[in-house]
């Protein structure tokens, strides 16, 4: 059975480096290779909420609008990313939710032998208050996990 690699990849800079790195170890390995992107809490503006007080202006056309162009714009950025790498026949996922859980899901749901992430250098504070996905995908991930450091 041929081995199955997923990069995790956010939109910064550092996504670059991200999938350069794994897309090597996924040759290396001769693995399927699928580059995924989770956009945050999407679930938010897609609820079909009956008028709150007599307002119903949360869930306009215009949120939705966004909301899809967010997720599209995510398709095209991986898209764009594979062939970046030299393969246009990548596979690519764009989920929605918690990041930690959407990515631990996908490599449980769909057999991933390696999960290949970055890991930006916030300051304490930041990981504090926001927390470090980086980290919590360590902490939780059931398979093997390749974190490439980014400074």
């Amino acid at each position: 059975m041929k081995k199955r690699v997923c990069i995790a990849l956010d939109t910064s800079p550092a996504a670059e480096k991200i999938a350069a790195v794994g897309y090597q170890h996924a040759k290396a390995l001769n693995a399927e290779l699928v580059l995924v992107h989770v956009v945050y809490d999407v679930s938010m503006y897609s609820v079909d909420y009956d008028p709150i007080m007599g307002y119903s202006g949360f869930l306009i056309d215009s949120n939705l609008k966004s909301v899809k162009n967010l997720k599209d714009e995510a398709k095209k950025f991986l898209k764009a990313t594979s062939v970046h790498l030299g393969d246009g026949s990548i596979k690519t996922k764009v989920m929605n939710g918690p990041v930690k859980d959407a990515i631990l899901s996908f490599v449980k749901d769909k057999e991933v032998d390696l999960l290949v992430i970055g890991t930006h250098s916030h300051s304490m504070l930041e990981n504090m208050f926001m927390g470090n996905i980086a980290l919590k995908l360590v902490k939780h991930c059931p398979i093997p996990l390749l974190v490439v450091p980014i400074k």
